[in-house]
């Protein structure tokens, strides 16, 4: 009998062979494409770009209902009775996804929420690392591991960088005056998780090309990261070759054989085709 079970949202992007080697539930989130609701994974991504580039509307994603949570833990209880059950939330403040969690949750004496503050390859990031806390140390409680994943959240950091700001300006995320401003001057600002909000940082001038170069040199000054959690990627239509010259750039800096993800439809909602991602998790304070 096992534990512990992680659950945690779609929106996670984790990808089949991690939810298969960690053994990790996902509770689907969903997507709009006009009058027809999906849920997040259920086609390619590649459509919900296709849906935006004929209609000119941009897929809206909503979070995971009570019924779905219910439906998972259920199925977690059935297969693993008295299990304790964490689940690492995609962040609160973007999604009713922890809200609907927890109403599921009280039907539910051994799950226990906590909010990841972070989406995508981020919440990979957080809930790998949780399940490899959890194999190391089997004699935790279930507050021991909510503790740690609320001390590695605060050092997870995920940036990307989308090719177009066509889909954030669509979202609302941005301004016309902003997007036509960035488009003239051909400026790329990075999105980055802050207290588990989507906010713009760092902007970069030039070609896409040199913006990842830029992108990945702060990133690395900006952060102690931690050798082994650095995680390169995007959305669908990314090239190959943007990602063989991030992962250039990081093994020139000592950070050689990142791990790879591709981003699902939720964030690619937001970020559009060919996004580049980059996730890394600090050093604690005082670690050589």
């Amino acid at each position: 009998m096992k534990k512990f079970i992680i659950t945690t949202e779609s929106g996670s992007d984790l990808s089949e062979e991690l939810i298969e080697r960690y053994d990790i539930y996902i509770v689907p989130m969903h997507l709009s494409l006009g009058d027809r609701t999906i849920d997040d994974g259920s086609v390619p991504v590649e459509e919900i770009f296709q849906f935006y580039e004929k209609t000119n509307i941009l897929p809206k994603t909503s979070g995971s209902t009570p019924e779905d949570y219910r439906y998972v833990f259920e199925k977690i209880v059935k297969k693993y009775p008295g299990a304790q059950i964490i689940n690492i939330a995609y962040s609160a403040v973007t999604s009713v996804s922890y809200n609907s969690c927890r109403i599921a949750a009280e039907a539910f004496p051994n799950v226990h929420l906590v909010d990841s503050k972070n989406v995508s390859a981020g919440l990979t990031a957080i809930v790998v690392a949780t399940a490899q806390f959890i194999e190391e140390n089997p004699d935790v409680s279930p507050q021991d591991v909510i503790t740690f994943v609320e001390e590695i959240r605060e050092r997870t950091h995920f940036s990307f960088l989308p090719q177009s700001l066509s889909y954030l300006r669509a979202g609302g995320r941005v301004s016309n005056v902003q997007f036509l401003g960035a488009s003239v001057l051909k400026i790329l600002p990075t999105i980055v998780l802050k207290d588990g909000y989507l906010v713009a940082s760092k902007k970069y001038r030039g070609s896409f090309q040199r913006s990842i170069k830029k992108m990945v040199l702060d990133f690395l000054n900006d952060y102690d990261i931690e050798p082994g959690t650095v995680t390169v990627g995007g959305t669908p239509r990314l090239s190959e070759s943007d990602v063989a010259n991030a992962i250039t750039e990081l093994s020139s800096h000592n950070f050689p054989n990142p791990k790879i993800f591709e981003a699902g439809a939720v964030i690619a909602s937001h970020g559009g085709p060919g996004a580049f991602g980059l996730v890394g998790i600090e050093k604690k304070k005082g670690k050589d």
